[in-house]
């Protein structure tokens, strides 16, 4: 079975945030927001052999996953945005909806964090203004 596919098997299990499958490991969450994506990055670990599905993909969470050097997302809802992010950085994806951006939570605005990331031309300038949005420390 493929990374992407294990990936996508556990995440169907429970009411994950994402699931990261490789190299015979999976790793789960559930919390929202970025976040733990973050914690992942910042903590040095090779993910390049992985695959990641999760709830929602938008621009913030694809710079993101860039950083981390996933190679195949899955997504239930992936914004137009983030299959830029994605494309350009030659990280396979697939999805089950696509959605024009990601809301906040009543539904009615362009989420904050990625109104933050609008104007980021890099995942490493992304990630600095995702830290900035969220409020994060470690």
């Amino acid at each position: 079975m493929s990374n992407i596919d294990t990936a996508k098997e556990e995440f169907s299990k429970d009411d994950y945030s994402f699931v990261i499958a490789g190299e015979g490991k999976i790793i789960t969450n559930k919390e929202k927001g970025l976040k733990s994506v973050i914690d992942l990055i910042e903590s040095g670990e090779d993910f390049s052999e992985y695959s990641l599905c999760d709830k929602i993909t938008g621009r913030a969470a694809a710079f993101l996953y860039v950083l981390l050097g996933i190679e195949a997302v899955h997504a239930k809802k992936m914004a137009k945005l983030a299959v830029q992010i994605l494309d350009r950085a030659e990280i396979e994806y697939s999805y089950d909806e696509m959605i024009e951006t990601v809301l906040d939570a009543q539904m009615k605005e362009i989420d904050p964090v990625e109104l933050s990331v609008l104007r980021s031309g890099s995942a490493i300038q992304a990630i600095e203004d995702i830290k900035k949005a969220i409020g994060y420390s470690k």
